[in-house]
């Protein structure tokens, strides 16, 4: 049983963290994890408005499904950052103007080429 003596209770190395940076008037906040990141894009204070899941399992495709939300473009962009990242991500989203979804996706994938800590815990970072 937990906690029924005097066991000193152990802190667990946590390997989550978040970052947000901003672009062309929009927001990014990333939660990263081990083995995956969470992404959400938009213009003010995060609100969920579209939520897609991908994951990378070579030699395979990779397998992407919007779980909630009109973004169609949030899938896609999911399944290109799973296959470059090897993880799995997940992507909440504002509704974005139509030209602002191929700059975004633009930024984040500088963002990770420059800065890919933000992105991959230390031990992931190749």
């Amino acid at each position: 049983m937990l906690g029924t003596g005097t066991e000193a209770l152990e802190r667990c190395p946590t390997t989550m963290s978040t970052h947000t940076f901003t672009a062309m008037g929009v927001y990014f906040h990333v939660i990263k994890m081990k083995q995956s990141f969470i992404l959400w894009i938009g213009h003010e204070e995060p609100k969920i408005e579209s939520l897609s899941t991908a994951i990378s399992l070579p030699p395979r495709p990779p397998a992407g499904s919007k779980l909630m939300g009109n973004a169609d473009w949030t899938t896609t962009f999911a399944k290109k950052l799973s296959v470059k990242t090897k993880h799995q991500v997940f992507i909440f989203a504002d509704e974005l103007e139509p030209d602002e979804v191929p700059l975004s996706e633009k930024v984040v994938f500088q963002k990770l080429s420059t800065d890919p800590h933000i992105f991959l815990t230390e031990t992931e970072v190749s």
